[in-house]
């Protein structure tokens, strides 16, 4: 995979991130890479300003970090990996996911996702996606900036696409490079409905699209 920065202004770059996930991002990381690894990927990211620093657990867009230096974090994470990026970083999205519901659920419906499990399991997929979705239009709504989020279905798949997707803002990319957030999504559904979902990136802004989108089997694993 060969990751640039876009020649051309995004201006998803440009939206604040907000605190908490950026902080559950780096912890998730730092588990995964250890504290000497995690010194060598904010480094290259240009984030030394993270190091023994991290962003407080806030579900506020601060003005602190950017979109574009959240997915100049997962670029160097990539970067950091080679060959194994593909399941370390979905690591990393599965572990700051974990932390996002034990701290933060109820932003994000906890409540209504458990009583879901009394349905089938598309019906509790597309649940799922739509309080994604709510919880991120919600939050960034509250700090005063507007992200679009759609949830579709699509026959056997649901897809969730993100105009502004915070994993790849500002980044060209030959490849999808968003597996953090596929990370995310995995170990949601899999709290959610107690099953693993089969999750796959089918388009990614930083190959052109106008939308990274992410799609969901309405099966679960076996």
């Amino acid at each position: 995979m060969v990751i640039k920065n876009n020649p051309e202004h995004d201006p998803a770059g440009d939206l604040k991130i907000v605190d908490a996930y950026m902080r559950w991002a780096l912890l998730a990381a730092e588990e995964v890479v250890g504290k000497k690894g995690m010194s060598v990927v904010l480094r290259e990211a240009k984030l030394e300003r993270v190091i023994d620093n991290l962003p407080p657990n806030e579900l506020k867009a601060s003005g602190g970090y950017s979109f574009g230096e959240y997915a100049s974090l997962n670029a160097a994470l990539l970067n950091f990996f080679g060959r194994a990026a593909k399941s370390m970083v979905l690591r990393i999205g599965r572990l700051s996911a974990k932390q996002g519901i034990e701290q933060q659920g109820a932003m994000f419906g906890i409540a209504a996702l458990i009583a879901s499990k009394v349905l089938p399991f598309p019906a509790q997929v597309k649940l799922g996606l739509e309080a994604m979705r709510d919880g991120f239009v919600k939050v960034y709504g509250a700090s005063g900036q507007k992200v679009e989020i759609v949830v579709e279905d699509r026959g056997d798949r649901i897809a969730y696409l993100d105009y502004g997707c915070a994993n790849c803002a500002g980044k060209q990319s030959d490849a999808p490079m968003c597996w953090i957030h596929l990370g995310v999504i995995q170990e949601g559904l899999r709290w959610q409905t107690g099953k693993e979902a089969e999750v796959l990136q089918a388009e990614c802004r930083a190959m052109g699209a106008a939308a990274c989108v992410w799609e969901v089997s309405k099966k679960a694993k076996e």
